[in-house]
């Protein structure tokens, strides 16, 4: 093989590589399609059949943050509910007492670290507990969503 031969294989291999990394990148921040083709942490509910009602869950996930040993955010957590969508999907909507100046565009970097850390425990008790997938909205009490999370 010439040299040319062997660069243009090494770019190739090297190209392949990288592709193949960006597609096994870590996707947890990144917003993942919707099933139903809603926006995300959304129902879409011009679907046939609409969307469902809101069920409370704030008892079961209040358990589950006790059990697993994130009590401190069980006190910060005021309702938490849950919805089947059109096609599979669920939606949550959990309200916390975090942002307390209800400024949702302004939240400042605290609050939404601790946005973060309860829809990351939200996804992961779905996860652990109900294998089912769809799409946490961290809210605060003026519902302004704060952060959102698919699991």
């Amino acid at each position: 093989m010439t040299t040319h031969g062997r660069r243009t294989a090494l770019s190739g291999m090297a190209l392949a590589c990288l592709l193949a990394l960006a597609a096994c990148g870590d996707n947890a921040d990144r917003p993942k399609e919707s099933p139903t083709g809603a926006e995300p942490g959304t129902c879409d509910e011009t679907k046939q059949g609409g969307a469902g009602p809101w069920k409370p869950v704030l008892t079961e996930f209040r358990g589950y943050l006790q059990a697993s040993g994130s009590a401190a955010l069980a006190g910060h957590v005021k309702d938490a509910k849950l919805r089947d969508c059109p096609g599979g999907d669920r939606e949550a909507n959990v309200l916390t007492d975090y942002d307390p100046h209800l400024e949702g565009s302004n939240v400042d970097e605290e609050a939404k670290k601790k946005a973060d850390r309860v829809a990351q425990a939200f996804t992961t008790w779905r996860d652990e507990d109900f294998h089912d997938e769809g799409w946490v909205r961290i809210i605060n009490g003026a519902v302004e969503t704060v952060t959102t999370r698919a699991w």
